[in-house]
């Protein structure tokens, strides 16, 4: 049985799983974003996703700690070989409700290549990509919190992850592209570039996808394949189909454990989208997903072939000014009407992110995200039926290495149990 979408007392505590993406190391910072993946336990806990470059403080290519600018690094990427190595470094305190008050701290190091195969080899249009990671530290909603959407997107019950591998090839004149190894559908799929900005894991991939399914995001991922179509600047279609189980979130698995058949199925994900505004800096995009695997019903624990979800994404942007100060607001939310085996029936957020506030190129953001438990998950499991995310938070680049990130969270109802939880936290990356 692939998924039995089951949120067990072991995920409400935040021990399920989790996944990091393989973009080039300058881009590893904010929303990492996961869920773990057992297809036969189905114990998930969403997660966020760090691998954007939206709000990314430092200049992708800016020196690092120990290069300089005209250095080994600075040379190899000039014959296409790109080096990266980036560490997360974060702590949260739980100062009231939830399961209990203390502090928990996290860190991820993530190394990467970025080959372009067009500079090596005369490959016009031709890329690849991998990167490894190592997690470590503790887990603040498993242990203090109990909520559903994990307070850290770092967090990850894996520890030494081979993450995304994976060949791209660039065709026509526009930004259309095939990618296809073993890949996360949530670097493509689900994104809001203003999200990304908040640590909370429910800004990451979407609960409607996480919380129901186990196909591959952030800290898993597994074999697939992408078509990204842009005809012009303004339009965008994409299809993608994942392995449907990416394997168990613990430290035994290094990142191969997938599995592929009928029982754990296949993630089938449409997106299209269209960007506007002057410089396109606006997008509205739906999409949707198909999972072909077997669901266990929480009623009966009978099988269920096929879970699908819709889902809805705006980044708008509300003002900009010639200094770089700019707001931007942005509105996800999806929904499945199969009660009987998914986990979430509906999820929706919106936000606001500011920019160059107080220095050039700092972020702030205030956001909220409601998350709908199905009836029929809350009868089977208990727990809350809803759980509501307040997050506050503020980024800003230090030098060219070290961009820190301050965070306040609030949750309202914790699936997991527990009086409402306010929280604190801290994060900083080093770019290498």
């Amino acid at each position: 049985m692939t998924s039995s979408q089951k949120y067990s007392s072991e995920t409400s505590s935040g021990k399920a799983s989790s996944p990091i993406s393989a973009l080039a190391l300058s881009s590893l910072v904010f929303s990492l974003s996961a869920v773990s993946a057992s297809a036969q336990s189905q114990d998930l806990i969403p997660h966020n996703h760090p691998g954007r470059e939206s709000h990314r403080l430092n200049s992708p290519e800016s020196p690092g700690l120990i290069e300089s600018e005209d250095g080994v690094r600075k040379s190899l990427e000039e014959r296409g070989i790109s080096l990266y190595a980036t560490y997360l470094g974060e702590v949260f305190t739980n100062h009231s409700g939830g399961i209990k008050s203390g502090s928990a701290w996290a860190g991820l190091l993530d190394v990467g290549i970025d080959l372009d195969l067009e500079k090596i080899f005369g490959w016009q249009g031709a890329s690849f990509s991998a990167n490894v990671f190592y997690f470590d530290g503790g887990d603040i909603t498993g242990d203090r919190v109990g909520d559903f959407n994990a307070v850290s997107n770092l967090y990850t019950d894996t520890r030494f992850n081979f993450y995304n591998i994976f060949f791209q090839q660039a065709f026509g004149e526009a930004d259309s592209f095939f990618k296809i190894g073993q890949i996360a559908l949530d670097d493509d799929f689900m994104v809001s570039e203003s999200a990304l900005l908040f640590l909370n894991a429910g800004f990451g991939p979407l609960p409607i996808q996480t919380g129901n399914t186990a196909a591959p995001v952030y800290a898993l991922a597994a074999p697939g394949m992408l078509l990204n179509f842009e005809p012009d600047s303004s339009y965008f279609a994409r299809f993608g189909i994942y392995a449907g189980d990416a394997g168990p979130a613990d430290s035994s698995n290094r990142g191969f454990d997938w599995e592929l058949g009928s029982t754990p199925g296949w993630m089938f994900m449409a997106e299209s989208g269209l960007t506007y505004g002057s410089n396109g800096e606006s997008v509205i995009k739906v999409g949707g997903f198909y999972h072909t695997g077997d669901f266990e019903r929480f009623s009966d624990g009978a099988s269920e072939s096929g879970l699908y979800a819709l889902y809805a994404v705006i980044d708008h942007q509300i003002y900009s000014s010639e200094n770089g100060t700019g707001l931007n607001a942005f509105f996800r939310g999806g929904i499945t009407p199969q009660d009987d085996i998914a986990t979430v029936s509906a999820y929706a957020e919106g936000g606001l992110v500011a920019t160059d506030v107080f220095r050039e190129g700092d972020a702030l953001g205030l956001a909220s995200s409601w998350t709908d438990l199905s009836d029929d998950f809350v009868d089977a499991e208990g727990g809350s039926s809803s759980e509501v995310v307040i997050e506050f938070t503020y980024q800003t680049a230090i030098s060219d290495w070290l961009t820190i990130q301050p965070d306040v969270q609030y949750i309202i109802n914790p699936q997991g149990g527990g009086d409402d939880a306010f929280l604190t936290g801290f994060r900083a990356e080093i770019s290498f």
